[in-house]
């Protein structure tokens, strides 16, 4: 009678919250239950105190455990095996972060504690993420990008290589007008443009710098800089310009007009951008694959909405 009662019991949680050995995945032999789904939430929680669980589906959550699932499944099959020095250096770089995060290690326990984790969970995870990367580049390894394939991408993307016209500049940032102008006369009268910035600008970003802002394009800075900056020309100071940051002098020490890459000057970033694309490809091609063939479910996915949380 009493198994009965635990059995009527737990059949009722599921409904209104769901018994933590509850079934809700399954790869191969391996059974994804409720609590493994909670686990990973308290992981979420334990790296981001701000995360907020009703952003997510439980049911995505489940999808990632199964592909973790499918990943040591296939990782086994394909007699990839951990450097436990490699291991012990992931774990050792993660509790480095987790010590700046919380200020120590006793800290650290008594927050995995709270979230019902432990070391060994983060491990799990950690070894988990070294066998995708080591599976990823045994998938991957045969994986090529040619000449023909790079100038065929060059050739039939041409906007994606356009340049827009750049100017090069530095400015004086003020809160007071007359002090922007007084400024503005004393450069006209041969005073250094980087000691004055480094003087009185109010701009963080870049008065150490002597004001130096760099290259820029049209439409990266506030309008009313972007139409004094662009209307003056090069090696000449604009008026004192206002904008909602207070007065600028700017100073143009250079333009770049508009134009086309050329392939010489992208195809090395384009190759590297191309190959990790195919690569991409053929590894979600093969964990599709892997996935059907281990017949992994998730259950929470053909269910009625989760009433869990």
């Amino acid at each position: 009678m009493r198994w009965l009662k635990v059995t009527a019991i737990c059949s009722l949680l599921v409904l209104l919250v769901g018994c933590s050995s509850a079934v809700v995945g399954k790869v191969g032999d391996k059974e994804i239950k409720r609590a493994d789904v909670d686990k990973r939430i308290a992981v979420f929680k334990l790296f981001s105190p701000s995360f907020d669980p009703s952003v997510v589906q439980r049911a995505d959550i489940v999808d990632q455990l199964l592909d973790e699932q499918v990943i040591v499944l296939e990782a086994q099959e394909q007699g990839i095996e951990l450097d436990k020095e490699e291991l012990e250096a992931v774990m050792a770089e993660l509790k480095e972060n987790l010590t700046t995060q919380f200020g120590s290690e006793k800290k650290i326990n008594s927050t995995l504690r709270k979230f019902n984790l432990r070391w060994d969970d983060l491990e799990e995870i950690s070894a988990n993420n070294l066998k995708m990367q080591k599976l990823y580049e045994k998938v991957t390894a045969e994986v090529k990008i040619t000449d023909e394939e790079v100038e065929a991408y060059y050739r039939d993307h041409p906007d994606e290589f356009e340049v827009p016209e750049q100017i090069k500049a530095s400015h004086i940032l003020v809160e007071d007008k007359k002090l922007a102008e007084e400024l503005r006369a004393r450069l006209e009268e041969g005073e250094d443009f980087a000691q004055l910035a480094q003087e009185h600008s109010t701009d963080p970003g870049s008065r150490e710098s002597g004001g130096q802002l760099g290259y820029f394009s049209a439409g990266q800075m506030v309008p009313e800089f972007d139409q004094a900056a662009f209307a003056t020309p090069v090696g000449e100071i604009s008026p004192v310009t206002e904008t909602n940051f207070g007065y600028h002098i700017i100073m143009v020490e250079d333009k770049q007009p508009a134009r086309t890459l050329e392939l010489e000057e992208v195809e090395l970033f384009l190759a590297e951008q191309l190959l990790n694309l195919k690569r991409n490809e053929q590894f979600q091609s093969f964990f599709l694959a892997a996935r059907k063939k281990h017949q992994a479910e998730n259950k929470l996915a053909t269910e009625e909405p989760d009433l869990t949380d």
